[in-house]
């Protein structure tokens, strides 16, 4: 019995912050058509209930144990420097860097190509236009995210609890969605304008 009750308050808690990622990314999608509209087009619903389907049913199930993972698993693999023993604040330091690291050597190569693949799909584009997708956006939002989120998840990994990482992350991915449906609106118009100029 007691192992069941403890099943349903996981999976209510897996359940809520599905709900809240899935909230986040539409919120975050909605913040960029509004900040940065596409000239001569309304406010697209469906592009808003993709992000939203993308945040609560792909995203939310692969960073939720990622998390959880590099929380309890990865830790600075070293006790001592040359002979030196790590102080607490130290050894936290390194774990919170180390973490960091995977999370931005593992995750990020994954997770951004992963964003622009599903919504290509989900406009049901084809394969071979999912990949140009990537190839065309991938990189550059890549290197971009390096300035930005490797400082961030630094003070992320220290300074928060592991209970309230993954939300602080949604909240600051806010503003990332944007900044990333700002390069799609970009790149659209540079193909649009270079296919005009042929």
């Amino acid at each position: 019995v007691m192992a069941n009750k403890f099943r349903l308050t996981k999976f209510q808690r897996t359940n809520k912050i599905s709900i809240a990622i899935k909230i986040l990314f539409g919120t975050g999608d909605a913040l960029a058509q509004l900040l940065f509209p596409k000239p001569g087009t309304s406010y697209d619903f469906e592009r808003t209930m993709r992000n939203a389907i993308y945040g609560g049913l792909i995203f939310a199930p692969i960073v939720t144990p990622w998390y959880a993972f590099l929380g309890k698993k990865v830790r600075y693999p070293f006790k001592t420097f040359f002979g030196h023993k790590f102080s607490t604040s130290q050894g936290n330091l390194l774990n919170a860097a180390t973490r960091m690291s995977a999370d931005q050597l593992i995750w990020a190569p994954f997770g951004v190509p992963l964003y622009f693949a599903s919504m290509s799909l989900m406009q049901t584009k084809s394969l071979e236009e999912a990949k140009k997708n990537i190839r065309e956006k991938a990189w550059t939002t890549l290197i971009n995210s390096y300035r930005v989120w490797p400082l961030f998840q630094m003070a992320n990994f220290y300074f928060v609890k592991p209970d309230f990482r993954l939300f602080t992350v949604n909240i600051v991915s806010i503003f990332w969605n944007c900044y990333m449906s700002f390069v799609n609106y970009r790149s659209a118009d540079k193909r649009l304008n270079s296919d005009k100029a042929a």
